[in-house]
């Protein structure tokens, strides 16, 4: 199947299942017409298959080939995922990591998991949402931190109210939707 044929297919399942109409108070806390529940997309069988395909499309379309994808628990897990099953399945696998809000005050005490060193890797941030953008710099700060470096930000659906003008001023940013596509459709 094509990227055009994932990116379509994707974008008729967020539609279906992911944004949802009404009054909503965002986690910003501005108000929204509309709201997007990309985990009810991400963590669906085909949702997944198709996140992974498409943000692996994108990073390519990016230029970019990271050693590994991470982005801050709980809105990129899913998305890490994804793009690790089928890069896999297209035999170029990467590596993943999640990243917490803090550090776990027990056992190793980590704030990275699922690598044990990142100092040197290119990695690419990736989340489902970009608002704001502040889960995606948590994530950032806490990679480079960790001597990793960030050589693409992608986001499954840009809403495009100032995050994502943020991290491009820094950032190799790119999404694989904009909110106001996925509105029009």
């Amino acid at each position: 199947m094509s990227s055009i044929r994932h990116r379509a297919e994707l974008a008729s399942l967020l539609r279906q299942k992911s944004l949802v109409r009404g009054e909503f108070t965002l986690a910003s806390g501005k108000k929204s017409n509309y709201y997007l529940d990309c985990r009810l997309t991400t963590l669906d069988a085909r949702g997944a298959l198709l996140t992974g395909h498409c943000i692996l499309e994108l990073l390519d379309e990016m230029g970019v080939q990271p050693d590994a994808i991470g982005g801050l628990s709980m809105g990129a897990d899913p998305v890490v995922s994804a793009a690790l099953v089928v890069s896999a399945i297209e035999n170029r696998p990467l590596s993943g990591f999640l990243v917490r809000k803090e550090a776990k005050q027990h056992g190793r005490q980590k704030q990275i998991e699922g690598i044990e060193n990142l100092q040197g890797k290119k990695v690419a941030i990736v989340d489902d949402v970009c608002t704001t953008g502040g889960s995606t710099q948590q994530a950032i700060a806490a990679a480079e931190h960790a001597g990793a470096q960030v050589v693409a930000v992608a986001c499954l659906v840009d809403r495009e109210e100032g995050g994502s003008d943020a991290l491009r001023a820094k950032y190799n940013f790119r999404s694989v939707f904009t909110a106001r596509e996925l509105l029009a459709g």
